[in-house]
């Protein structure tokens, strides 16, 4: 009796280790692979990098000749840094545009030439 609960013990004991031990590596992988994609996720976005970049990029979306673009004021929406560029002609405000800060991608804006 005394050697099957002897044994019972020693082969939950191994269990447990090999358990502990995979589970270790695994999570130690994961983290790896999870650091990895976060460096990769930083580094591959074309981010803007100054507020001069954010007035050129956005001066790309604009059609309309004459139209400049404002000084870019970079605020944060929902937790995402985004560059809002006024847009003016003949020295008056027509609308400005919204760019990711991280990506460079158009969100879009509001006004519109007169």
């Amino acid at each position: 009796m005394i050697k099957k609960s002897a044994l019972a013990l020693m082969a939950l004991m191994v269990l447990i280790v090999v358990v502990s031990g995979c589970t270790n590596e695994n999570n130690t992988q994961n983290n790896t692979q999870n650091i990895s994609n976060q460096t990769e996720n930083n580094t591959t976005g074309s981010s803007i990098k100054s507020p001069e970049e954010a007035k050129a990029i956005a001066l790309q979306y604009v059609d309309e000749a004459g139209v400049t673009a404002g000084t870019p004021v970079l605020n944060t929406d929902n937790g995402k840094q985004i560059y809002v560029v006024p847009l003016y002609k003949n020295g008056q405000t027509v609308g400005e545009i919204e760019l990711d800060a991280t990506t460079g991608e158009n969100l879009g804006g509001a006004g519109g030439a007169p």
